[in-house]
């Protein structure tokens, strides 16, 4: 992999870490290395793997999958959408039935979605 490949994977992988990680990942980098850029980009991919854990652990999407995240305007236009569907109906699901529906997932006697 030529120099310009691998600066162009690190600045990739930089992109969506907090200042905190980056600065972090330098410290450890200009410790323990002598300025190799492959030891740095192990980190960054080990770094990259521990957030993707942690954001999976909170049931975040994993945005490396095919997922399209919507812009602001798409979010406020789908939300006014469902608010509109919610109005004509007069009604929603009643907590308990989703409940009972949640509870059920995973299990052997999984539930059908309540509508």
């Amino acid at each position: 992999m030529t120099t310009n490949n691998l600066r162009q994977k690190i600045l990739e992988r930089l992109e969506p870490l907090s200042g905190d990680q980056v600065k972090n990942l330098l410290r450890k980098w200009l410790v323990n290395s002598s300025g190799n850029l492959e030891y740095f980009e192990e980190l960054l991919i080990d770094e990259s793997d521990k957030k993707t854990e942690e954001l999976l652990d909170y049931g975040e999407i994993d945005s490396t999958l095919d997922f399209i995240p919507l812009t602001e305007e798409e979010m406020i236009e789908k939300s006014k959408l469902a608010l509109e569907d919610y109005r004509r109906r007069g009604g929603s699901v009643d907590h308990s039935r989703v409940r009972e529906w949640a509870d059920s997932l995973g299990t052997d006697a999984e539930k059908p979605c309540p509508k």
